[in-house]
């Protein structure tokens, strides 16, 4: 690891524990406000579905834009400020008493959400083209890691005092990690460019210039679009399948938050474990495709299965399927895609990919929220189908290890 990684990497982790804190209480929460608004029920899920994806929305729209700036002005400020906006949407979280707040908290974090972006294009500005496999597991095991201890600490936090308390302690580690990133991180010089002028909201401008990026762009919407349809779902479905307190009508917080967030941190360890010590391993015996394959048929699989789990053991045993898939697909993707695309374009490209991540997540929660009101198995297959579909369209990639370690097209 480079030493300039090092206050990134604590930054991202910080963040992300307090990112990671609103998993087990978010959805749980929401259902409670709208019952309490006197919504039907038949639309609570929807409803649900809708505010979590506000953030999508708004990440879909700004994370490219965030990417380019920090291509233009340095990666530092960039990622400083968006992890600050991060703790603002979590004190926001902790001071509502309705929807509408936590709906204005999530567009926040949808601003914030860039500085996992910036913060990959300025490793792949640090790192050479066989480096930069590594330095994105590096950074997705900053990431897993923060979402281990966030969810499990969110749901306890939760039980003792409440969603304020929750909050309030997020914020706050979102803000030292703010702190960390001023005081610091070295700054980058920005790359030297030619303004190309205004751009569009919707930028789609680097697929176009950089055709062979397209096959891995709509993997990963498709992906993400999967895994969106649980948005939310997640911490209902163990008040289904283990009958903790109902969580439609007048829902009652119960031992479902703390579960899930134990879950979550369950899963987040593991895809710490392979991000950090597996991948690069992987990336040296394994093609590009074949990586992608595995990944995706492993998400498939844990997710078609998750919800006939009949003890917790084997429902962790089934997230443990789909965790190993998501920590060995995602890097993949992300290094295929830094490596396509020009050193001046780092930011531009993990931008996109984060919208990737955010077209996927712009319906998946409506319509993951609307079938699990119908029934709590159905999202959870449409999900694990979408994963598997995914993994039959991985296409064959010239130049991956095997037949090279990157692909060359696509």
């Amino acid at each position: 690891m480079k030493r300039a990684e090092l206050p990134l990497l604590t930054a991202i982790f910080l963040d992300l524990v307090g990112f990671g804190m609103a998993f087990p209480d978010i959805s749980i929460r929401l259902r409670r406000m709208l019952a309490g608004e006197g919504v039907p029920m038949g639309w609570i899920g929807f409803l649900t579905g809708l505010v979590l994806a506000s953030l999508f929305l708004t990440q879909f729209i700004v994370s490219p834009r965030w990417g380019a700036l920090s291509d233009r002005i340095g990666r530092k400020p960039v990622v400083a400020i968006c992890t600050a906006l991060s703790a603002l949407s979590m004190l926001v979280y902790a001071l509502t008493t309705s929807p509408w707040g936590v709906l204005v908290s999530r567009i926040l974090a949808g601003f914030a959400a860039a500085n996992v972006v910036v913060g990959q294009a300025y490793l792949a500005d640090q790192t050479t083209e066989k480096e930069r496999p590594a330095a994105m597991g590096r950074i997705g095991a900053a990431i897993s890691v923060g979402l281990i201890s966030g969810p499990a600490i969110g749901g306890w936090l939760a039980e003792l005092g409440g969603s304020r308390l929750l909050g309030f302690v997020a914020a706050s580690a979102s803000a030292i990690g703010a702190i960390v990133l001023i005081l610091f991180l070295p700054g980058t010089k920005p790359e030297e460019k030619v303004s190309t002028g205004r751009r569009p909201i919707f930028d789609f401008s680097l697929l176009k210039d950089t055709p062979q990026i397209k096959s891995f762009f709509w993997l990963a919407v498709l992906a993400w679009f999967a895994l969106a349809c649980l948005e939310g779902t997640f911490v209902p479905l163990l008040a289904v399948i283990f009958k903790y307190p109902q969580h439609l009508g007048p829902i009652a917080f119960g031992s479902e938050r703390s579960v899930g967030g134990t879950v979550f941190g369950i899963e987040s360890l593991i895809g710490f474990v392979v991000q950090g010590f597996f991948i690069t391993a992987l990336t040296k015996r394994l093609s590009t495709a074949s990586l992608l394959r595995l990944g995706y048929a492993m998400q498939g699989i844990g997710l078609v299965l998750t919800p006939f789990a009949p003890v917790l053991g084997v429902l962790l045993f089934f997230s443990a399927i789909y965790s190993i898939g998501m920590s060995v697909a995602g890097p993949t993707v992300n290094a295929a895609c830094s490596t396509l695309t020009p050193p001046e374009r780092q930011g531009e490209i993990f931008g996109l990919l984060q919208g990737a991540r955010s077209i996927g997540f712009l319906l998946g929660p409506m319509i993951g929220g609307a079938l699990f009101d119908a029934s709590h198995w159905a999202p959870y297959a449409l999900a694990g189908g979408i994963g598997l579909a995914a993994a039959a369209l991985v296409p064959k990639l010239k130049g991956s290890p095997a037949e090279s370690s990157t692909p060359t097209t696509a």
